[in-house]
Parts: structure tokens; C-alpha cells; sequence
């Protein structure tokens, strides 16, 4: 009796699996035709700068910077599926980006791209070295794309689980910009007053309305980025002069002031995260319920880069699969949370005892707590 109760209900979990499956890919193919319809293409790109000297992310794990080439992988192939264009991949290392990916089919690849660089000039010591590099490729982009194709910057850290809405193309391209506002991830976290001095002193000026954008996600049109870059410039400058009074470090600083001066001049942003276009979204993070970033087209997964890395291995991209994993990577991240609520009240010893079983339950280590791209220095 009881073995056919377990195969009812194994049964049932499989057509509910299948259903869900079913969905998510109705769902897709309908957002592609919305897409389709757009008027206005749009040029996936992503930045994979590859130093071994240089410091990597802080919220990466690997000890290797070939899993951003991985990641880049697992990227296009979510674009594919959701049927966008290919990814297009600028590299600091276009032979041996090239050559990591020979033994994946033709069709699957990202087209790869020489970064031209410009001299930024940084300690390679400095936290998310690489990403300040993509103001290198904003500007070799906006110089080289027809005026009605949209630019669509992505960290390689992303999936698409569907096509960008037609609607969020339209708009982005009549104002110019869309843009992930995350100040409402940022400013608690570090408190807004710090959050906004260092904005000030990298703009040099008062802002009428600080904002943090995420420097993982940009959808622009080449005239935008040909004068965001030139700002950029000028507010990098600046961010490199007063690094060392500054609490956050990384290209969103000086890519948030651009932004915000912009703003003030008169330049109306779309706010991407505001139509779920894309999520940032940290395991055990309850900033907001899981199911939400489900339905985002895009899911920024800063904190979980071997989960998409792992994704590469696969053929194609299937978003029921990658979304059952990251569900359990979010699970275990709550437990995580759990246990280092009840630390104090614990002995030493159980207490890494727990994390040690946390971590066995999600597949990897014990670790620190994550920080937000362009976490502070200093805190």
C-alpha cells in the first residue's frame, strides 16, 4: 500500500514537472514573437578580460578567470533559446578565448571579439579589476553599431529564461537608456548616506537624486553610450583620484555618476528591474521571494557562478532545469542563514559542525557572506 502511494505521488510530481515544462516553454515562445515583432534589434554583448594577475571579483570562487568563459557560454546559450541573438564576446585574450571554445559546435558558440583597449590605469589589486574594462567595450560598441540597433550589456554571470519584452525595447530605445536601478538592494545594506557621499565625490557635484545602478545589465542606443562613455571617462578619472576615500570600489561607482548626472541634465532611465527585466538575485536572500525572479527575463546569479558554469556542459540551455537548481541552491542558502542565526547560541564546535553539513547539502564549502557587485571596500 504504501509503495503504491509512493508511486502515485512520483507520478503526479512528474506530470506536474512536465506541466511547468510545458508552460515555461509557452510562455517563451510567446515573448519571442512579442520580440520578433520589435523594430528594434538589439546586439547582446558581455566582457571576459582574462589577467591572472589582476584581482578577481569578489564574489567569485574559482580560482581560475576561464570560468568567465564558461559562464559566457552557458549565456549564449540561454539567448539562443529564448531567441535572441548570439552573444557577442570582447576579450583582452581573443586566441585563447577562441581556442576554449573550438570543441563547441559552431552554433553554439559566442562570436568572440579583440577588446580594443584605451590605457585604463588601475592596481590589479583593485576589486573587480576586469569590470572596469567595460568602459573599453561601451565605447568600441557604440562606435561600431547601426543607430537602430540597442546595445545589450551583460555580466556573464546572467541567463535569459525568456526574450527581453518588446515593450522594454520600444521604450529603452525612444528615451535612449534602460538601466538596473538596485539602490533598493544597495542603500540599506551600506547605509544611503555613505552610498551617496561616494557617488558625490566621484560626480564632483550634488546629485538631486542619488541612484545605484547595476553595472550587470544595460540596454542603450549608440548615441546614448557615445555620451555616457564620454562622462564615464571623465568620472573614472575622478574615482581613480579618490579611491582611497571612497567605501565602494568598482565600475558601478563611476558608471552610477555618469548616470546620475545624466539624470540631472534632463535624460530620462528606464528602470529595467522595475518590469522584471532582470533580477540580481543572492541564494537565501529573501529581498524578495524566489518566485519573482522567475519570471524575470534575465536572473543576475553574483553569488552562484558555478552553478552557470556547470550549465555549460549541457548541450542546450533548458530554464525548468537551471531553475530547479538554482531552487536548491536557494534553499540551501536559507539553511546557511538559519544556522548562522542560531551561531551565537551554539557551541564552537557544533556550530561549524552545522556549516559543514550546510555546505555538504549544497555541494560545496562552507563560505563568507556575499557582498553586491561593487561591494564597499571597506566596512
Amino acid at each position: 500500500m504504501g509503495q503504491r502511494m509512493h508511486m502515485q505521488g512520483s507520478f503526479v510530481a512528474d506530470i506536474r514537472r512536465v506541466v511547468s515544462n510545458m508552460t515555461m516553454r509557452r510562455r517563451s515562445q510567446d515573448n519571442a514573437d512579442r520580440y520578433s515583432s520589435t523594430a528594434h534589434a538589439i546586439y547582446p554583448c558581455s566582457l571576459v578580460y582574462l589577467d591572472p594577475a589582476g584581482a578577481s571579483s569578489p564574489n567569485s570562487r574559482s580560482k581560475s578567470p576561464l570560468g568567465y568563459v564558461w559562464q559566457a557560454l552557458s549565456l549564449n546559450k540561454s539567448l539562443l533559446r529564448a531567441g535572441m541573438p548570439r552573444l557577442n564576446v570582447y576579450t583582452n585574450a581573443a586566441d585563447r578565448v577562441t581556442a576554449l571554445l573550438s570543441s563547441v559546435p559552431a552554433n553554439m558558440r559566442p562570436e568572440v571579439h579583440s577588446l580594443a583597449e584605451t590605457g585604463i590605469d588601475l592596481p590589479k589589486s583593485t576589486p573587480f579589476y576586469a569590470a572596469h574594462f567595460k568602459l573599453d567595450l561601451l565605447s568600441q560598441v557604440s562606435e561600431r553599431l547601426p543607430e537602430d540597433v540597442l546595445a545589450l550589456l551583460l555580466d556573464t554571470d546572467i541567463v535569459a529564461l525568456r526574450p527581453l519584452d518588446a515593450d522594454v525595447v520600444r521604450r529603452s530605445a525612444r528615451l535612449g537608456v534602460g538601466a538596473f536601478d538596485i539602490s533598493d538592494q544597495v542603500f540599506p545594506a551600506y547605509g544611503s548616506a555613505r552610498v551617496i557621499e561616494d557617488l558625490e565625490i566621484v560626480a564632483g557635484r550634488r546629485l538631486n537624486n542619488p541612484r545605484w545602478y547595476g553595472g550587470e545589465f544595460l540596454l542603450a542606443t549608440p548615441a546614448f553610450l557615445r555620451r555616457l562613455v564620454v562622462r564615464g571617462r571623465q568620472y573614472f578619472d575622478r574615482y581613480a583620484t579618490e579611491m582611497s576615500r571612497l567605501n565602494h570600489l568598482g565600475d558601478e561607482a563611476f558608471m552610477s555618476a555618469a548616470l546620475n548626472v545624466l539624470a540631472d541634465e534632463g535624460q530620462p532611465i528606464l528602470d529595467l528591474g522595475a518590469y522584471q527585466t532582470v533580477g540580481r538575485h543572492w541564494p537565501g536572500n529573501t529581498h524578495r521571494n524566489l518566485y519573482w525572479y522567475k519570471h524575470c527575463a534575465f536572473v543576475h546569479l553574483p553569488g552562484n557562478k558555478q552553478l552557470i558554469e556547470r550549465e555549460a556542459r549541457f548541450a542546450e540551455f533548458d530554464p525548468a532545469r537551471f531553475w530547479r537548481a538554482v531552487s536548491l541552491a536557494h534553499k540551501v542558502g536559507l539553511l546557511r542563514c538559519l544556522v548562522k542565526s542560531l551561531l551565537p547560541r551554539m557551541p564552537r564546535q557544533s556550530a561549524r559542525e552545522a556549516l559543514s553539513r550546510a555546505g555538504r547539502q549544497g555541494g560545496d564549502e562552507p563560505r563568507k557572506p556575499q557582498e553586491p557587485s561593487g561591494s564597499p571596500k571597506r566596512l
